[in-house]
């Protein structure tokens, strides 16, 4: 089953360092903002976020079930 969740990035750019990539990210449709400072930490957390370790998906958010097409019968 496939599950989609919703979340929403928050990029935070400091003018003098404006390469850096910092901000926040909060899971929807309820969610703490999670901080991060760098991309792995982003990464890290979008993984970990969306980790197929949740048995099932927040309020709010959708599952997509695999259905895989009937076999055809030979005649």
């Amino acid at each position: 089953m496939r599950v989609i969740r919703t979340f929403i990035l928050r990029l935070l750019v400091n003018s003098a360092e404006p390469q850096a990539l910092r901000g926040d990210l909060r899971p929807v449709p309820e969610g703490e903002a999670q901080p991060f400072a760098d991309e792995q930490a982003l990464l890290a957390l979008l993984h970990r976020m969306a980790s197929p370790a949740r048995e099932a998906p927040p309020e709010g958010e959708k599952c997509i079930g695999n259905r895989s097409s009937p076999k055809r019968r030979k005649k």
